[in-house]
């Protein structure tokens, strides 16, 4: 039998509970953070790689003969209509090459804050005619 003097203790204190209560609420709100900062990283990855894709597309549609080798601005891209591209040509120092640069934006209208990738590439100038300099 247990005495009045020596009490065992039977349950938490309210101080107990509060620090319990409080230490889980920081812990959910900083994972909560952690998530929030992951979905946010993951959708600037999704559209980075959707830009580097259609920006590579762009310039190989260029190289391939597709799209015609001259400049454009401000043209929507047909499989992606949140993205726009711009091309650029211009006679390089080099004879016979052209300096071919493609860049792929994303709407200002989808985004607020849209990011933008160019292309650097040099082509041969199909108006080149070597023999003519002779």
């Amino acid at each position: 039998m247990r005495s009045g003097l020596d009490s065992g203790r039977r349950g938490l204190t309210l101080l107990e509970v509060v620090l319990a209560v409080a230490i889980l609420g920081f812990s959910l709100a900083a994972i909560s953070q952690l998530m929030w900062i992951g979905y946010r990283s993951a959708a600037d990855a999704r559209a980075r790689t959707e830009l580097i894709l259609l920006c590579d597309t762009k310039m190989a549609e260029l190289a391939a003969g597709v799209l015609p080798l001259a400049s454009t601005s401000g043209q929507t891209i047909p499989d992606a209509p949140d993205w726009l591209y711009l091309v650029d040509v211009q006679n390089s120092d080099q004879i016979g090459l052209l300096s071919v640069t493609v860049t792929v934006m994303q709407s200002p209208q989808t985004s607020a804050n849209p990011i933008t990738m160019s292309i650097v590439r040099f082509m041969p100038d199909p108006d080149y005619d070597p023999n003519a300099e002779q």
